[in-house]
């Protein structure tokens, strides 16, 4: 909690064009309100510093903190996207259908987040209208922030998903053809195509999903043993 109100103490600091109020407070139209936030990671999954916790902007018209507010303790499911690129390179139609399947799981044992790569032009209201045209349910958010939030996002998320480049170059951005997938409390991350189809992304998610624990007691699997009830006795199947 100390370390919650320190960051947002920080952020309400900054210049009046990026001074976010609380976190739930409506912010201005535009995305260039966030800063990004170099602050103190807390206590979380295996790869908790790698994750950036800059502020992000949602379609619903509230800031975030990336890590600790999204990320962190949840099992999600992230894509970059635009809305202009949607007319060439359509996704999100694809995870609406993902979202769908998940049920009542959507917002509530998985996340989904999609960070536009304009932020310029895709200011919250319109992802907030683009969101309401492809049905979007609880649970699933549109995040925008600033040109450097939003490099830092894609940097950290997608650019080791395609591999490194080979001789020494820079690594390959694949933040518009894959959705990375990962339990965050745990560590374990996977990546699958955007286009893939829907019930392949869901069954992908489930190897990342915790499940229930069994408390039954262990059954013995196998044949079963041999009961005797002396030297002359008959075994099973045998004679004596």
């Amino acid at each position: 909690m100390t370390d919650r109100r320190k960051i947002l103490a920080g952020l309400a600091a900054t210049p009046a064009a990026f001074a976010p109020a609380a976190l739930g407070a409506q912010p201005a139209e535009h995305a260039d309100g966030p800063s990004d936030c170099a602050c103190e990671r807390p206590r979380g999954g295996p790869y908790a510093g790698y994750f950036p916790n800059v502020v992000v902007v949602t379609h619903e018209g509230r800031r975030a903190l990336f890590y600790n507010d999204l990320l962190r303790g949840r099992t999600v499911l992230v894509n970059c996207m635009s809305i202009a690129n949607e007319a060439v390179y359509p996704v999100t139609a694809n995870l609406a259908r993902v979202q769908k399947l998940l049920g009542e799981r959507a917002g509530r044992e998985v996340f989904m987040y999609s960070i536009t790569v304009d932020p310029e032009r895709d200011t919250p209201r319109a992802l907030s209208e683009f969101a309401e045209r492809h049905g979007v349910g609880p649970g699933w958010l549109f995040l925008t922030g600033t040109p450097e939030t939003i490099s830092t996002l894609r940097g950290r998320l997608f650019a080791d998903a395609g591999g490194h480049a080979h001789g020494g170059g820079h690594a390959q951005d694949c933040s518009m053809g894959l959705v990375r997938y990962g339990n965050e409390a745990v560590g374990l991350w996977g990546s699958v195509p955007a286009k893939t189809e829907a019930e392949w992304i869901v069954r992908r998610l489930s190897w990342v999903t915790p499940r229930e624990s069994v408390s039954a007691t262990p059954r013995r699997r196998g044949p079963s043993p041999v009961l005797t009830k002396g030297p002359g006795a008959r075994n099973a199947g045998g004679a004596s």
